[in-house]
Protein backbone atom coordinates (compact mmCIF):
# COMPACT_ATOMS: atom_id res chain seq x y z
CA UNK A 1 0.00 0.00 0.00
CA UNK A 2 1.25 3.46 -0.53
CA UNK A 3 -0.15 6.53 1.25
CA UNK A 4 0.78 9.93 -0.39
CA UNK A 5 -0.01 12.86 1.43
CA UNK A 6 -0.48 16.80 0.71
CA UNK A 7 2.13 18.60 3.54
CA UNK A 8 1.90 22.54 2.12
CA UNK A 9 3.70 23.57 4.74
CA UNK A 10 6.92 21.97 3.73
CA UNK A 11 9.47 24.25 3.21
CA UNK A 12 12.51 22.59 3.29
CA UNK A 13 15.08 19.28 4.09
CA UNK A 14 15.37 20.07 7.51
CA UNK A 15 11.84 19.54 7.94
CA UNK A 16 11.63 17.16 5.42
CA UNK A 17 14.07 15.28 7.44
CA UNK A 18 11.63 16.05 10.76
CA UNK A 19 8.83 14.60 8.71
CA UNK A 20 10.92 11.22 7.91
CA UNK A 21 11.99 10.61 11.57
CA UNK A 22 8.39 11.38 12.69
CA UNK A 23 6.81 8.80 10.26
CA UNK A 24 9.64 6.18 11.52
CA UNK A 25 8.40 6.31 14.73
CA UNK A 26 5.14 5.07 13.90
CA UNK A 27 6.25 2.30 11.07
CA UNK A 28 10.01 2.16 11.54
CA UNK A 29 10.07 0.13 8.22
CA UNK A 30 8.17 2.31 5.94
CA UNK A 31 9.68 3.93 2.97
CA UNK A 32 9.42 7.84 2.99
CA UNK A 33 9.88 10.07 0.23
CA UNK A 34 9.49 13.67 0.81
CA UNK A 35 8.99 15.79 -2.40
CA UNK A 36 10.06 19.29 -0.99
CA UNK A 37 9.19 20.79 -4.66
CA UNK A 38 5.84 19.25 -4.82
CA UNK A 39 5.21 19.42 -0.93
CA UNK A 40 4.08 15.92 -0.97
CA UNK A 41 4.94 12.55 1.52
CA UNK A 42 4.45 9.43 -0.19
CA UNK A 43 4.91 6.31 2.42
CA UNK A 44 5.16 2.84 1.06
CA UNK A 45 5.81 -0.71 2.93
CA UNK A 46 9.70 -1.64 3.25
CA UNK A 47 7.91 -5.56 2.10
CA UNK A 48 4.95 -5.58 -0.13
CA UNK A 49 3.27 -8.33 2.15
CA UNK A 50 3.67 -6.13 4.97
CA UNK A 51 1.01 -2.60 5.36
CA UNK A 52 2.15 0.44 6.49
CA UNK A 53 1.02 1.82 9.52
CA UNK A 54 -2.63 3.15 9.47
CA UNK A 55 -3.23 6.63 7.96
CA UNK A 56 -4.36 8.19 10.56
CA UNK A 57 -1.46 7.34 12.69
CA UNK A 58 0.87 8.77 9.84
CA UNK A 59 -1.09 11.68 9.61
CA UNK A 60 -0.98 12.24 13.47
CA UNK A 61 2.90 11.95 13.75
CA UNK A 62 3.24 14.62 10.86
CA UNK A 63 1.19 17.05 12.64
CA UNK A 64 2.81 16.55 15.77
CA UNK A 65 5.98 17.77 13.81
CA UNK A 66 3.66 21.00 13.32
CA UNK A 67 2.62 20.45 9.81
CA UNK A 68 -0.46 20.44 8.50
CA UNK A 69 -2.15 17.89 5.83
CA UNK A 70 -4.33 19.09 2.93
CA UNK A 71 -7.24 16.77 2.15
Amino acid sequence: MSLKLNVPTLADSKEAKKLTEAIATVDPTAKVKVDIESKTVTVDAADPSTPVASEESIKQAIAATGHSIQE
